[in-house]
């Protein structure tokens, strides 16, 4: 008896590897988990980018400088290790901006843009990314968002760097002047806070000046409103008609502004080394302008390490409330933080449910808003006292600073009082893994909690428990 010989498997290579590839499992990135990655392969791009000689004016810059700084542009914040005008060279400066863009505009949604044009048609899970980030309700449509929003922030940045370039003209030449313009155009309506003046002076050569201050404030509240708040401003065209989250963004928005605007005037009417020495109304317009720029950009007129301690705590309470979902702003959100007091206000009027402008709102995003609000605090806590631990006795700012910087990191503010750069490179480290989560973090907090929502097989017993 004959030993059996195997047969040959005559069929070519690349044919047997993709059969037995086909029998893999199949596994697809989360959406939540693909918006994070685009946002850190464009950090690192970015870095990339400005660690090249061309983008310093005094050669190479340090890697911790290139990560920190492009970590700030994509998450659209403006904290900085290094004077952006003084530091990097146009080259560099050009990188900051285009960072600034995709990272406002939301990369993902630029990727969408580009399957878009070229494709024709977007992917079931780049729509689910969308729906994600606040950019959309519902699945359907997508495409016509991107082109909306693209549209809508090349409308706003033009006009913004045409009355910006009124006023730069005359004091840094057209040509010069235009480009200002068209930076700090971009860096207001994104919210990134970058400025190119130098020195770290952001506007305070601009305090006394109505159209570029009422401009940035403009492009800076236009930005953090959402395209989707304007979208329905644009349908309903009154107010019964427009949603429920329209309506308290537009009212949020609105009473922060006013709020923001008295408080700073108050606080800092007597503080020579803001506005006591202006006139009243130059009083008014720089207050208004910190109360616009607090919720979501970090474009200043005096140095706020000088500014009275009232006014911080009090800011610190709007960088941490940020502005609507969707939009360029960071922080919680005012969505968030309206639920939680329409909770609180349900609870202490002895009702089981919580409403809200006539509407009952789901439990479940009661429940959302108080975990995203809870983790958002504890974060900028714990990061703030591993910072002052990690810095000890070589950091001369008070506490108050250091957690003003840190919420700023968190709200995607960029506001500073000087601390950033003066710290070691951990704590550096972890101001920019801050502005990540700042950017990401609600957003992927809130996505799994939804994710993650089932009924429940049966229910245990209750018992009560003590409560304050």
């Amino acid at each position: 008896m004959g030993v059996r010989r195997p047969t040959r498997n005559t069929q070519p290579v690349h044919l047997r590897l993709r059969r037995r590839f086909r029998r893999l499992p199949r596994t697809s990135p989360h959406p939540s988990a693909l918006l994070v990655g685009s946002f850190a392969l464009l950090i690192v791009v970015g870095s990339g980018l400005l660690l090249l000689p061309a983008s310093a004016q005094e050669g190479r810059s340090d890697l911790l400088t290139a990560l920190f700084t492009a970590t700030s542009a994509v998450c659209v914040t403006g904290l900085v290790v290094v004077d952006t005008g003084g530091h990097w060279s146009p080259f560099g400066q050009a990188v900051i901006l285009v960072l600034m863009q995709l990272g406002g505009l939301g990369f993902v949604v630029g990727v969408m843009m580009l399957r878009f044009f070229s494709h024709g048609r977007l992917s079931l899970r780049h729509r689910l990314v969308m729906q994600q980030t606040g950019t959309a309700t519902r699945l359907g449509g997508q495409a016509g968002l991107v082109r909306r929003a693209v549209l809508l922030a090349l409308a706003a940045e033009t006009i913004g760097a045409l009355l910006l370039w009124l006023r730069f003209a005359l004091r840094y030449g057209v040509g010069y002047g235009l480009w200002l313009a068209v930076f700090h155009s971009v860096s207001a309506f994104t919210n990134g806070s970058f400025d190119l003046f130098g020195e770290y002076r952001s506007l305070s050569s601009f305090r006394a000046d109505p159209v570029v201050l009422l401009t940035v404030a403009g492009l800076i509240i236009t930005g953090g409103l959402s395209l989707l708040v304007a979208a329905d401003m644009h349908h309903a065209r009154r107010w019964r008609r427009m949603t429920l989250d329209s309506k308290l963004v537009l009212i949020g928005t609105s009473v922060l502004l006013l709020a923001g605007t008295v408080v700073v005037m108050v606080s800092e009417r007597q503080n020579r080394a803001s506005i006591a020495d202006l006139p009243a109304r130059v009083q008014l317009l720089n207050a208004f302008f910190h109360s616009a720029a607090a919720r979501t950009a970090g474009f200043t007129t005096w140095n706020f390490g000088e500014s009275d301690d009232r006014t911080l705590f009090f800011l610190l309470g709007l960088m941490f409330v940020g502005g609507a979902p969707g939009s360029m702003a960071g922080g919680i959100k005012i969505t968030t933080s309206a639920v939680l007091l329409a909770a609180v206000w349900s609870t202490l009027r002895g009702r089981c449910e919580t409403t809200l402008l006539g509407r009952r709102l789901v439990m479940h995003q009661v429940q959302q808003a108080l975990a995203v609000a809870f983790l958002a605090m504890a974060l900028v806590a714990n990061i703030a006292l591993a910072i002052s631990l990690i810095e000890g006795g070589s950091l001369r700012a008070p506490f108050l600073h250091l957690l003003f910087e840190v919420t700023s990191a968190f709200g995607t503010v960029g506001l500073s009082t000087g601390v950033t750069p003066e710290l070691s490179a951990p704590s550096k480290l972890l101001l920019a893994l801050t502005m990540f989560v700042g950017r990401l973090g609600p957003v992927t907090i809130a996505v799994a909690l939804t994710a993650r929502q089932r009924e429940a097989r049966f229910r245990p017993p209750s018992e009560p428990v003590r409560i304050g």
